[in-house]
């Protein structure tokens, strides 16, 4: 089966082009049964919204109802920031105003934006019996309010001051409902570009059948099934060209910023456009095993996953209330008993103490950073399996990478052939057999220079990898073995005749390959790779920012060192089995570095599953990668490494900035409320103030292009 891996930068998931079918009303959204469901999991789609029909509004419904409900919390603001804006400004005329404040239209607000927080606070506590931030907001909320009462009651219904405690516990619930707002909306920008990924899975096919064609499911597919994929529709499933030629149009997946001719046997993948002429496509997998829906599980794993910092904040708000309770109790009686305040002046201070204490921002901190950071990478085409990876690649201090298809183009091609007991033709025939199944991009390179030079592939049987050395068959009888020169020592002789051969390759820094047909070697192969265009810049960015790099490969010393010199890696570990990979991973871990992985998941699945991190370079050309990886990069723009752990790096420092700036804040409100110079409401709009300063940094995050450039 011939393959091909799409190399191309990519300019962002899901670019939105304009199709000429958009797209028989399926909204081009949710289709295979296991993507279906991880995309609704994933987008918080939920059955309650079985009945919403798709449109192209509302793609498999999710987002429509979630528009509506931002609409609503929108509204409510709006109308709340308008009764407290009535509410200050009738504060000047109190005197003229019946019962003020009870008649204060700051009610509106704290009816609107306090029962909400009320709620959730009650729920937490029944259910699962955690006190959590949003109860001192409601005890703040009804301090204020009780206090309000007892001051109009002790005025005999004649009491008015421009400075209404309604007001002030209005003020708390609307900057407190504001602040979660401003919070739903950085989440719902940095999902934007992990929601266009979902939208790519199709929903319908149509199969060829004996008699004509007919539409189903795209869940229905089956491997083997031919599909007819006619222009301007939607690629349904990954396959393969059975017959036919076209452009596809896959910017939606790798980025690629122009359509890319397709022929037979060309592999195509679902949620691709079909821009030219109708084409057969041969399915492959099945719908829950595309690239697509395993990325739609990635985003599922993402947002089931919390930051291990995160922790450090749940912790923390679980001691804030009990301790703002009794430091306004304690802040009351020494007022009263040791300066001699007033109670009622004392009870001002002790509210405002409840009022500045509030947590607020502290619980923002975290996640709001991390889903920013997420967004940021989805956007430019990075999958980021879950926050405790964003931490994980803060900490990183050594980076490896695998050679071919990640420091190299991948695009290996023959160089030589030196047939030894055959003529050239017959040793390149006898080899593709061998590899004609592998998805080793040296095994692509042999078939590719078979087929351009004539040469007829031979039936075989019982074809058997062999991890990090090639591969074993039975050709026409014989015992057929390709792979590295080391395998062949050990296995088979006569490979004295290609010594010069392997010498003169090596000298090139190209990769040799031996033929062996029963135990005797019947010729060898030499071929090459090219240095990828970003990877010497990629190296030198990662060594100006202090981390170690090293190149693992298992290519002969002479080619990884060829390779190593151009990319300006001066640590190579050379004719390495996948097995070695890992055993160096755990080698460096266990002398004390944080180890990320960078390979294409063809050989390095091992590695990147032992590494502290690991990132897949073209995730989208390996399931293994998808799997093992914690990131992963649609395309081949290998310069994303560096920006990866950049992003990693600016997410943990905005979420240190985040606590600290809140912790800071909070404190110096609390010790001005103590005195005094802070009341309920001056408190109310430091302390709520600060939960949307911590909110809009964290939104920065969503516009950080740099690591990109």
């Amino acid at each position: 089966m011939k393959e091909k891996h799409f190399h191309k930068e990519p300019k962002r998931l899901g670019a939105e082009k304009k199709r000429p079918e958009a797209r028989n009303g399926n909204c081009g959204s949710a289709s295979a049964p296991n993507a279906g469901k991880a995309s609704e999991a994933a987008l918080g789609r939920e059955s309650a919204h079985q009945g919403c029909a798709p449109s192209a509004e509302c793609c498999a419904c999710g987002r429509h109802c979630r528009k509506e409900n931002s609409n609503a919390d929108a509204i409510g603001l709006i109308i709340a920031a308008a009764a407290l804006a009535a509410g200050f400004a009738a504060s000047f005329f109190a005197e003229k105003i019946p019962y003020f404040p009870l008649t204060d239209p700051s009610w509106i607000a704290v009816f609107i934006c306090a029962t909400p927080i009320y709620l959730e606070a009650w729920s937490a506590f029944r259910k699962e019996g955690k006190i959590t931030s949003p109860m001192l907001v409601s005890v703040a909320i009804s301090a204020a309010l009780g206090l309000q009462v007892l001051e109009f009651f002790q005025a005999h219904g004649k009491y008015y001051s421009p400075e209404s405690y309604v007001f002030a516990a209005g003020e708390i619930a609307f900057l407190m409902g504001l602040g979660e707002w401003l919070e739903k909306l950085t989440v719902k920008r940095s999902r934007a570009g992990i929601e266009r990924l979902v939208s790519l899975a199709p929903r319908k096919a149509r199969r060829k059948v004996p008699g004509g064609i007919e539409e189903i499911d795209a869940s229905d597919i089956k491997i083997g099934d031919t599909l007819v994929v006619r222009p301007n529709d939607m690629v349904p499933i990954d396959g393969v060209i059975a017959s036919g030629d076209t452009s596809i149009d896959q910017s939606n997946m790798t980025g690629e910023h122009t359509p890319v001719d397709k022929f037979p046997g060309d592999e195509v993948l679902g949620g691709t456009w079909n821009m030219s002429k109708a084409i057969e496509v041969r399915a492959t997998k099945l719908a829950s095993d595309t690239a697509i829906a395993k990325l739609i599980n990635l985003v599922e794993e993402a947002e089931g996953k919390r930051a291990p910092i995160s922790k450090v904040a749940d912790k923390w708000a679980g001691y804030v209330v009990p301790s703002a309770v009794a430091l306004a109790a304690a802040t009351f009686l020494i007022s009263t008993i040791f300066f001699g305040v007033e109670p009622t002046a004392a009870l001002i201070r002790a509210v405002t103490i409840l009022v500045v204490f509030c947590p607020c921002a502290f619980v923002l901190a975290t996640p709001t950073a991390v889903a920013a950071g997420l967004g940021n990478a989805a956007k430019n085409g990075v999958l980021i399996k879950s926050a405790e990876t964003l931490e994980r690649l803060a900490k990183t201090d050594t980076v490896f990478f695998d050679k071919t298809g990640t420091l190299t183009e991948g695009s290996i091609s023959v160089c030589g052939v030196y047939p030894v007991e055959c003529d050239e033709l017959s040793l390149l025939s006898i080899a593709a057999s061998a590899e004609n199944y592998s998805e080793h991009p040296i095994a692509k390179a042999i078939c590719k220079a078979a087929k351009e030079r004539g040469a007829a592939l031979l039936e075989t049987e019982h074809t058997t990898s062999i991890a990090g050395a090639g591969v074993s068959t039975s050709v026409c009888g014989k015992k057929v073995t390709v792979g590295r020169w080391e395998h062949a020592c050990a296995q088979s002789k006569g490979l004295e005749c290609l010594q010069a051969a392997r010498e003169k390759s090596a000298a090139a820094g190209e990769s040799f390959i031996v033929v062996c047909a029963d135990g005797k070697a019947i010729g060898g192969i030499s071929l090459s790779d090219t240095l990828r265009s970003d990877a010497k810049e990629t190296v030198g960015r990662l060594n100006s920012m202090g981390y170690s790099t090293s190149m693992l490969t298992g290519d002969s010393r002479a080619s990884a060192e060829a390779v190593g010199k151009l990319a300006g890696i001066k640590n190579i570990r050379p004719n390495l089995m996948p097995e070695d990979k890992a055993k160096a991973v755990i080698e460096a871990q266990n002398s004390g570095s944080r180890v990320c992985m960078v390979g294409d998941g063809v050989n390095d699945a091992p590695a990147l599953a032992y590494a502290d991190c690991s990132i897949a370079v073209a995730a989208l050309g390996s399931d293994a990668a998808i799997e093992a990886a914690q990131v992963s990069l649609m395309g081949k723009d290998l310069f994303k490494v560096c920006a990866v752990l950049s992003l990693s790096k600016a997410v943990m420092r905005t979420i240190k900035t985040n606590i600290t700036f809140s912790i800071v804040v909070n404190l110096s409100a609390v010790l001005l409320g103590i005195f005094g110079i802070l009341t309920p409401v001056s408190g109310a709009l430091v302390h709520n103030a600060t939960s949307v300063a911590v909110v809009l940094n964290s939104a920065r995050l969503l516009g950080r292009k740099k690591d990109y450039q």
